[in-house]
């Protein structure tokens, strides 16, 4: 009698697990599909968020070459991203262990050693540790445009990657953001736009024109 209850527990207990994880996984299946996808020509079609001037807070952030191909997961953006010894690619891994990589010349043009120095090549002649570096502040050098985070805008970068906004099984706060540098005409250069998680931007950028 006391092995059947003992039975009879132990199979109500995995129905109250199953039934759990099928609410999970239903209330993650709908969240995809009440998200709307636009790609970046039709969400700056379509929406009422407006491009604002930013630019780079002075923060530390750490960066590394490696020694041979790699492949590390970003937790934020939802997606992998492999590194190989090419003398060309940095590793960086920023204020809240997010990972990307950059091209040597784009680092060593927008950050610093800790102490206000320059970086060089020689900075990553040890490989596959990770050493502090700086960004070099740059205030009102950028454009931002804030995307709620119901929706989904898909960016192909030039160099092939596919990025997109507010993915997820992520945080995102209220929405991430679309980036780019500014062009020759003083307005948004579209021909390079990145994505940033909407938890990280405040911590990076400066956020005084956002309302203007």
């Amino acid at each position: 009698m006391e092995k059947q209850l003992s039975y009879r527990k132990l199979f109500v207990l995995m129905l109250v697990v199953i039934a759990v994880m099928m609410t999970f996984c239903g209330c993650s299946t709908k969240k995809q599909q009440d998200q709307k996808s636009l790609s970046l020509n039709e969400y700056l079609k379509e929406t009422d968020e407006k491009w604002f001037l930013t630019g780079k807070k002075e923060y530390t952030i750490q960066a590394m070459m490696v020694s041979k191909e790699m492949t590390f997961h970003n937790d934020l953006e939802v997606v992998d991203l492999t590194a190989s010894d090419d003398g060309e690619t940095v590793v960086l891994k920023g204020t809240r262990d997010e990972i990307w990589t950059s091209p040597l010349p784009k680092v060593v043009s927008r950050y610093r050693k800790p102490d206000g120095s320059e970086l060089s090549i020689d900075d990553f002649a040890v490989k596959d540790v990770f050493i502090d570096i700086e960004t070099i502040p740059a205030l009102d050098s950028y454009y931002a445009m804030h995307v709620p985070k119901d929706i989904n805008v898909i960016v192909e970068t030039p160099q092939g990657d596919i990025l997109n906004t507010n993915l997820p099984n992520a945080p995102h706060g209220e929405g991430d953001y679309l980036i780019c540098m500014i062009g020759k005409d003083g307005g948004p250069d579209l021909s390079d736009v990145w994505v940033l998680n909407g938890l990280i931007f405040p911590d990076c950028y400066d956020t005084s024109h956002i309302d203007e």
